[in-house]
C-alpha cells in the first residue's frame, strides 16, 4: 500500500473517532451505557475480519478506511463511557490512580504483545496472527456480556464521597 493511501486509511479512521466522541453522549442514552460499552468491544474483532481477508487494490483500501472509520467510531464512543463510569464510581481522591493504573495495565501491556505477535508471525504468519489476536479480542465481550454491564442502561448514583481536600496553592 502507498504511504499517501495509507495516510487517507488513517485520516479517515480519526475521523470515524471524531464522529464517535462527538456522538457517544446520545447512544448512550438511547442504547445505554452497558450496551454502548459492549458494542465497542464486539466491533473490535469483527472489524479485523477485513483486514484479513484484504488484498491489494482500491476496492479493499476503501473497505479498510471504512471499516477503520467504523471501529474507532465505537472504540471512542465505549471509551467514553467507560471513563465516564469509572469516574462515577471511583472515589475522587483515588481518580488518579485509577487512570494511572487503567492506563499502565493496557499500555503497559503492548510492549509484550508486540514481543509475542512478531514471535507468533514466524510461526504462523501475518494473517495467522492477525486471527489470534481477533479471537483474544472477544475475550472482553463475553467477560462483559456475564457482567452487570450489560444491564446498565443509565449512570449510577455516585456512591456517598468522602470530601477532598482543596488544591494546595503555590508550591509542593
Amino acid at each position: 500500500m502507498a504511504p499517501t493511501a495509507f495516510g487517507v486509511i488513517m485520516g479517515v479512521g480519526g475521523a470515524g473517532s471524531l464522529a464517535g466522541a462527538l456522538f457517544a453522549p446520545g447512544i448512550a442514552s438511547r442504547i445505554g451505557i452497558g450496551p454502548t460499552i459492549i458494542i465497542g468491544f464486539a466491533v473490535s474483532p469483527l472489524a479485523q475480519i477485513p483486514l484479513l481477508l484484504a488484498d491489494p487494490g482500491l476496492r479493499w483500501q476503501i473497505t479498510l478506511a471504512g471499516t477503520l472509520a467504523v471501529q474507532l467510531f465505537w472504540a471512542t464512543a465505549s471509551g467514553t463511557s467507560q471513563r465516564s463510569l469509572r469516574q462515577i464510581l471511583c472515589e475522587p481522591r483515588f481518580q488518579g490512580r485509577m487512570q494511572a493504573t487503567s492506563t499502565t495495565a493496557t499500555a503497559g501491556a503492548r510492549p509484550l504483545a508486540a514481543a509475542i505477535a512478531g514471535a507468533l508471525v514466524l510461526l504462523v504468519g501475518v494473517r495467522g496472527t492477525l486471527s489470534v489476536g481477533a479471537l483474544f479480542q472477544v475475550l472482553p465481550v463475553v467477560l462483559l456480556l456475564v457482567s452487570p454491564v450489560r444491564a446498565l442502561r443509565d449512570m449510577p448514583t455516585p456512591p456517598g464521597r468522602t470530601a477532598v481536600p482543596p488544591a494546595r496553592q503555590g508550591g509542593a
